[in-house]
């Protein structure tokens, strides 16, 4: 039975800081122990262990027993079907952008880190809307939909013409991941 984790509750795993260096660590330098990735950031091993299961419920990383350690590969879970592209992505940023930039990939996860966020590009996709006209697809009050435009915009993935919001997607590999996921 395949799983299926929602793709904004895997975003905002992805959005956590600490999650993510965790996550760059394993990719960089395979087979850690809980022990050394805890080390390494600076985590308590209770800390460490706890966001990497969270990592691994998104099917992201995968755990292997090695005496009395488990150690934590970059491996996707077949049963997750985002998974594959979301690590192949995760691994594309690794390796284009240093660690000092985390903080970009950290504000395109969160803008995808909401089921309500997911609807307005949805609804962006079928071309530019103001944002009365955003407020009837997912029912937000005018309020919520300029604070999850706000993070949409933050994130880089939605741009404002004069009146009407629009997709804009820059590069990120993530974004480009997320965007073809929703499809």
């Amino acid at each position: 039975m395949a799983l299926s984790p929602t793709l904004w509750r895997t975003a905002r795993v992805l959005a956590g800081k600490t999650r993510l260096g965790l996550l760059r660590r394993i990719v960089q330098d395979p087979g850690e122990s809980v022990s050394d990735l805890a080390e390494a950031l600076g985590l308590s091993r209770s800390r460490a262990s706890q966001e990497l299961r969270r990592l691994q419920s998104r099917g992201i990383v995968q755990a292997s027993r090695d005496g009395v350690w488990l150690r934590y590969r970059p491996v996707p879970d077949p049963l997750v079907s985002s998974a594959k592209p979301i690590l192949a992505a995760m691994e594309a940023v690794f390796a284009r952008f240093p660690e000092a930039e985390d903080e970009r990939t950290v504000r395109v996860a969160t803008a995808f880190s909401h089921a309500r966020r997911l609807a307005i590009v949805r609804e962006l996709r079928q071309g530019a809307r103001t944002a009365a006209e955003l407020q009837q697809v997912p029912g937000m009050s005018e309020m919520a939909v300029y604070r999850h435009l706000g993070l949409l915009q933050e994130g880089d993935v939605v741009r404002r013409h004069g009146k009407t919001w629009r997709l804009e997607p820059w590069g990120h590999p993530l974004t480009l991941c997320l965007m073809e996921l929703l499809r």
